[in-house]
Order: C-alpha cells, then structure tokens, then sequence
C-alpha cells in the first residue's frame, strides 16, 4: 500500500521552472542550455600519449561513446577520444553548508566540454580569495566508495582526509568533479570491477575494455581556482599526471601535499598498481 501511495503522489506531482507549471504525468527530463559565457577557453587539438592500449589520453582530449546493442560487455562499450574543441565554466551559486565533519562554503559550478555539461563544486574553508599557495584537493566522483561504502579503492578515504586538512590547515579548497572512474564513468567502472575479478588489475581492467587508464580533464579546475582569485596552491596529491595538466593549464602548483592512505585487505593491490604501474608518489605501498 505504501508504495502504491508513493506512486500516485508522483503521478500528480507538478514543478515549477521559471513560475511556469509543468505537469509530471507524461516523462520529461530538464535540459540545460548553455547561455553567455564569463569563462571560456579553447584549445587547438593534440595527439595522444602513446601506450599499450589507449593508455592515459590527453587532457586535452575526452571519451565519448556511441550505443548499439549488445549481447556482452566489449560490445557495449564502444569508446571514441574526440578533441576538446571548446569549455566553459560559469559560477551558479554559493551556499553556507553546515556538515558533521563543520561549515563549509559550497560554490557551485556549471563546466561544458564541447556543449556537455557537468556540475564542479568547490568546498571551500575560510577566506582563500586573493591568497597564495591554498591547500587544494582536486577530486573525482566514487559513487561506490563515497555511497557505497566500498573498499575497493582509497578515494573515500581520501576525501575525507582532504577535507580535515583544509579545516585544519586552512583556509583550502576541495574541488569535486563529476569523473567518476578516472573519467570512464560509473557504468564502465562497473564493468571494469568485473574485469578485476577476472585477475586483472585496475590499469589493465580498462583496457580489456577498450578503456583509457585515464582521461580526466581539468578545465574546470584552472577556471574555479581563477574566480576565486587564487594565486597559487599546494596540490594535494599523490597523482603526477594532476600536476601537469593543472601546470599546463596555468595553475601555478607552488608545492605538492602528499594524500597517503592505508592499505586493507580488498584494495592492497589497487594501490599498489596505482603506484607501480602509474606512477602514482606512494612510497608506502612500495
């Protein structure tokens, strides 16, 4: 009954955009569309970084996948490294968020790569506009170890050590971005996990699948860190690649802070292949 009950109450449910009312009983979905920007750049195509498999592509570069049916995972996935032609960034909102780890400022971001957008979010504790070398964490979604609660990674771990360290050594920023996966995604992260209880490890998973190892890009991040007025950070990272894509991207990385985390009994090898495989500053795991 309860569910039922649920059910109907959704059927009859209106929501108003711009004071207009619009009924929910038919399937809608909201479409955002890109107006004037205030941040914007563009970047002249680069090849990328030649592996085994498709390896570590460009940041200047993004996956995008094409859909056909499929009986079996490598035909569901079928990935194409198509140039980053154009992004921007627009501020939305700030709010004030209180949490259980303390208060927070919470600025919101729209970023568009080539006409799609994500949604950034700078966490940030105290006063860090016109200040020089602000502890910065640049972070990528983990829906399984954030949500979830999964100890397949380090990446909740992580998160929650960066976000003490600003509020203990701030004022400092958090960066989160919509890169689930190193970038693949959350559906291809799955299907990489299933790959990892085949034997392979966390680089090879993906390019079983046809997968980059990486294909993060962070526009978003040089542009967050310029409206905030930012003169320089100290990364926090364990990640050399986040380095240099932040220093190509004109972020001046004044110092790095290390984000070492602990080894448990699922993701041991994880961390140890992020170290030895991608070159990852890990010395603990060696």
């Amino acid at each position: 009954m309860a569910m039922a009950s649920v059910a109907s109450r959704t059927a009859l449910t209106s929501t108003s955009f711009s004071g207009k009312q619009v009924k929910s009983n038919a399937p809608r979905q909201l479409v955002l569309s890109r107006k004037v920007a205030n941040v914007k750049a563009n970047y002249s195509p680069r090849a990328p970084k030649p592996s085994d498999g498709m390896g570590s592509i460009s940041a200047k570069k993004r996956l995008v996948f094409t859909r056909r049916p499929a009986s079996e995972v490598s035909e569901m996935i079928t990935p194409v490294v198509e140039d980053i032609e154009s992004t921007q960034t627009d501020f939305i909102a700030e709010t004030q968020l209180p949490t259980h780890g303390g208060f927070f400022r919470v600025r919101a971001y729209r970023h568009w790569v080539n006409g799609f957008p994500t949604e950034p979010l700078a966490i940030v504790h105290g006063d860090v506009e016109g200040m020089e070398e602000v502890p910065v964490r640049v972070h990528d979604a983990c829906f399984t170890s954030e949500v979830l609660g999964s100890m397949k990674c380090d990446c909740a771990e992580q998160l929650q050590q960066a976000l003490n360290y600003i509020q203990d050594n701030g004022p400092g920023v958090v960066v989160y971005l919509q890169q689930e996966g190193r970038g693949i995604g959350l559906a291809n992260k799955i299907a990489a996990y299933m790959m990892q209880e085949q034997g392979h490890d966390t680089v090879d998973a993906n390019r079983v699948l046809g997968l980059p190892d990486d294909c993060r890009e962070y526009t978003a991040v040089a542009e967050m860190i310029k409206d905030m007025n930012i003169k320089s950070i100290k990364l926090i990272t364990n990640n050399p690649r986040k380095i240099n894509c932040l220093t190509d991207l004109g972020v001046n990385v004044a110092d790095r802070i290390a984000c070492l985390i602990d080894s448990n009994e699922v993701n041991d090898g994880y961390l140890k292949a992020k170290a030895n495989r991608m070159d990852h500053m890990m010395d603990h795991m060696n």
